[in-house]
């Protein structure tokens, strides 16, 4: 659990650092950045992959071809070996060698000596380095039979008392083999070394540490053991055939034993000494026929292939320096690296114009929405470009305009408000309403009704103070109710007993908020329009208001005259026109003037809503919103200027 902690607290950490380094440079910078980024990026993950894929494609092929030559190498080996044996199975098939059980046929020492040389002769090869030289593999071709020993020498003497090296063990070896050649172990002749005192120690361990091929040879026809042919090779013989043989620049090639000891190669100092490779190297030589495989050679990484030669568990090795093969690894490496650095520098260029070119036009709109800000909304933009650009511009444009219009509308509606909330002032300080109040009162202390008359004082007051109301808008449900009932105790006082009213809101819908003077003016209209005209018995005016769900319903009633269907229908129509017209002719204040501010305040869905019916009386009703918060600070107590 803490390893998740501590591995995402760093990343969250390089996370914000970017975005801290980031959030202080210009768009053009970050598009150019993230453009450079992500496609070097790209291109260093391709580079890589590319770089693995060449080096393994030339991994492959650098040690398929290096086989294929090796291959080659092992086969020439072979068939130089082969031809020793050859030879020896051609001097086997000779009449003179086969006449040798035969006493009426006299063959003669110097006589077989002189076909064994040049039977030699046959084993001749040219170097193939840069000086031709003819060499031969065997030293000295010997037969070895009952009382009889003849010796061939090529070049010297190097095998003396051969009869102490071919043991009984190794012609009983011969002899199984049916005519087939048997090679023999290495082994060192001490008699030489005693008269190549003088030559260097590794030449002479070279030299003098030999092998050699027997041959069982038996009469042909009766079958009788005639003797045994012998093919004496040194190491340094077995060395010439892989000596100038080079795998690609620098590889070399050796012959290995069975205890992986080296018989031959261009390092005499390695000779009957364990090839230097690592343990699992060496542990795959002895397990294994052929192949490829890398490892340490003198502890240098190198390739190493091999191959079996058919002779005593005996091994062809080639090594080749990795550092060959990195040379070339590195050329590819280098090749890479110029291409990546110049499409980096391509692709830097390229960035930096497609910024420039995506950028300038954002720059340009940049500047022009500044002067916007700075309060020009006459200008207009024209900024060509991709298809997303011209939208942008466009709808900038656009917006200018709507804002124009926003802001001409805003105007309009606060200069309704203002007007509006000074003509419902002016309508309730109404002088026939404000005379005929103070009449009632004077007449009440003329009549020495001076309670009536302090009463009514009082209501007059209220009406006024809380029409005022401190220059506020909106006011909450109970104060409004406040201000109508002073109004209704003043009409009832005048009115006497042609006026009753009730006002049954309920508690919850009081502290709600409603626009200031709505009440008042329904409850004007209801006494002019609907009690006082009315004939019969006395008039009533019944206020309720409830919560229904997310509105509130304020009713004004009356049992007045009522209105005609089609002056009903006219007033509803009015209604739904959003008009904005506090000029309004006549006395009193406009019911579609109290409308149109409940909406401006509220909202569409709230406002006025009228059912009456002829001579039965007519219903107003108030729709107001649930918990009304001001869109703007200080909408809720915006002051009449």
């Amino acid at each position: 659990m803490s390893g998740a902690v501590q591995l995402k607290v760093p990343l969250r950490f390089e996370a914000w650092r970017l975005k801290k380094t980031l959030s202080g440079l210009s768009f053009k910078v970050i598009l150019v950045y993230f453009i450079a980024v992500t496609l070097i990026g790209a291109i260093g993950v391709f580079s890589v992959v590319a770089y693995i894929q060449a080096i393994n494609v030339l991994q492959d092929n650098f040690v398929k071809s290096s086989a294929v030559i090796f291959k080659s190498i092992k086969n020439d080996l072979v068939s130089k070996l082969a031809n020793v044996e050859n030879t020896l199975k051609f001097i086997s098939t000779d009449g003179r060698i086969q006449s040798l059980n035969q006493p009426e046929v006299e063959i003669s020492n110097r006589e077989l000596s002189q076909f064994f040389s040049d039977c030699i002769d046959f084993n001749n090869y040219t170097t193939s380095g840069g000086s031709h030289f003819t060499k031969n593999l065997i030293d000295e071709l010997i037969f070895y039979g009952p009382g009889r020993v003849v010796i061939t020498r090529r070049d010297h003497f190097s095998v003396y008392d051969i009869e102490k090296y071919l043991t009984p063990e190794l012609l009983a070896k011969a002899k199984q083999g049916q005519g087939q050649p048997v090679w023999s172990g290495v082994f060192f002749n001490p008699v030489g070394s005693l008269l190549m005192s003088n030559m260097d120690e590794v030449d002479r361990r070279a030299e003098l540490n030999q092998f050699a091929l027997i041959k069982y040879i038996a009469d042909e026809r009766f079958k009788t053991e005639i003797g045994y042919l012998v093919a004496s090779i040194n190491l340094t013989g077995l060395s010439d055939l892989v000596e100038d043989v080079q795998l690609g620049d620098t590889g070399r090639v050796y012959i290995v034993d069975q205890h992986l000891r080296v018989l031959a190669g261009l390092d005499k100092e390695l000779v009957l000494r364990h090839i230097p490779v690592d343990l699992r190297l060496a542990g795959v030589l002895r397990r294994s026929g052929d192949g490829s495989i890398q490892g340490r050679f003198q502890e240098k990484r190198s390739f190493i292939h091999y191959e079996a030669i058919g002779v005593n568990g005996w091994k062809l090795v080639g090594v080749i320096n990795s550092s060959e093969f990195q040379a070339k690894a590195e050329g590819i490496r280098n090749w890479i690296l110029f291409d990546g650095l110049v499409i980096t520098i391509i692709i830097i260029f390229s960035a930096i114009l497609i910024a420039n070119s995506l950028t300038r036009p954002l720059q340009n709109i940049c500047a022009f929405l500044q002067k916007v800000e700075a309060g020009d909304l006459t200008i207009r933009t024209r900024e060509t470009g991709s298809v997303e650009i011209q939208n942008l511009s466009f709808q900038l444009n656009r917006m200018i305009d709507r804002i124009n219009q926003l802001l001409d509308q805003i105007y309009q509606e606060q200069l309704f408000k203002r007007r509006a909330a000074l003509k419902a002032l002016h309508a309730q300080i109404n002088p026939h309403f404000l005379y005929n109040t103070l009449e009632s009162i004077s007449w009440m202390i003329a009549k020495d009704k001076r309670e009536v008359a302090v009463g009514l004082i009082e209501s007059l007051a209220n009406f006024f103070r809380l029409g005022l109301s401190g220059g506020r808008d909106i006011v909450t449900v109970r104060e409004e109710l406040e201000h109508v009932e002073s109004y209704l105790k003043i009409q009832q006082v005048r009115y006497q007993d042609r006026l009753d009213y009730i006002i049954d809101v309920d508690d919850e819908v009081k502290p709600e908020r409603i626009v200031k003077i709505t009440l008042q003016p329904l409850v004007e209209n209801a006494i002019y329009h609907g009690v006082k005209p009315k004939k019969d018995g006395p008039g009533r005016i019944y206020i309720s208001g409830s919560r229904e769900g997310d509105i509130i319903r304020l009713a004004v009633v009356d049992n007045g005259v009522g209105m005609s269907r089609a002056s009903l229908a006219k007033l509803q129509e009015a209604l739904t026109e959003a008009r904005l017209n506090p000029e309004t002719s006549g006395k009193g204040y406009s019911v579609g003037n109290i409308n149109s501010r409940i909406r401006l305040y509220f909202g569409k869905e709230y406002g006025l809503h009228y059912s009456s019916e002829e001579g039965v009386g007519t219903r107003v009703e108030v729709i107001l919103p649930v918990n009304w918060t001001p869109a703007s600070p200080g909408e809720e107590d915006g002051r009449i200027e």
